[in-house]
């Protein structure tokens, strides 16, 4: 078993590569490698037409029900007549039983060039404020600037813990001020990205490292050495066996 020392292990997606991604299943399967070390998961919401967060990741229905319908343009009513290998998509509220036992979560929050941000928000609000899954130990986490700073602004949701997510070079150099501007308190960064004089540099900002997606043991092992705070992957299974 990989020594984590103080770093966090989390399933992608629930652990995709081990389990159907975004499912009650695949969320049941990373609660059972929680006595092996994981600590939690990290999965996907966006908007449907009707304004419910569902629990998917793309922005269309192709890669998984094989059908072309955009998540935006369907309400949760359509949206669940399809089936990704015969399991239901499902939305957030409906998640919390197979969530409640996590001691973190990190929660990307999709976004696209059609977003409603207002209709977002309010879906936000709603399932985060006074609810089940409100209770949870959640960090919201989008690479939309836009959407963090509304998120910074309303009164109800600024004081949930946020992270800005970071996939290129470019916005990597200046990812530790754009956090602190946004009133973002971690940042997640595509791994290949980063290095130890970036979590050495993150940390003396205060700012805790998410990396992702993770499924090489010897980066693994690198990326504990560094201090990563958080590590993502979808074979959480391989991982806590070598």
């Amino acid at each position: 078993m990989i020594n984590l020392g103080q770093t966090l292990l989390l399933g992608h997606r629930g652990a995709r590569g081990e389990a159907l991604e975004n499912t009650f299943m695949g969320f049941q399967h990373a609660q059972r490698l929680k006595a092996r070390g994981l600590t939690g998961i990290e999965f996907d919401v966006q908007l449907s037409a009707d304004g419910h967060l569902v629990v998917f990741h793309d922005d269309d229905l192709t890669r998984m029900c094989h059908q072309q319908s955009r998540i935006d343009q369907l309400s949760m009513a359509e949206i669940q007549r399809h089936r990704q290998f015969s399991h239901q998509i499902t939305d957030l509220a409906s998640m919390a039983p197979t969530l409640a036992s996590f001691t973190y979560i990190e929660l990307e929050i999709k976004t696209h060039g059609r977003t409603d941000y207002a209709k977002l928000v309010r879906a936000l609000s709603h399932n985060l404020i006074d609810s089940p899954i409100g209770a949870l130990p959640i960090v919201l986490t989008s690479f939309d600037v836009e959407l963090h700073t509304r998120l910074q602004r309303n009164k109800l949701l600024r004081h949930i813990p946020r992270g800005l997510l970071i996939r290129t070079q470019d916005t990597l150099t200046t990812a530790t001020h754009t956090a602190k501007t946004l009133g973002c308190g971690q940042l997640g960064v595509y791994y290949p990205l980063l290095s130890e004089s970036f979590i050495r540099y993150s940390h003396r900002y205060g700012l805790p490292v998410s990396a992702w997606t993770v499924n090489d043991i010897d980066a693994v092992k690198q990326l504990i050495k560094w201090q990563t705070d958080v590590i993502i992957t979808d074979y959480p299974s391989q991982l806590l066996l070598n």
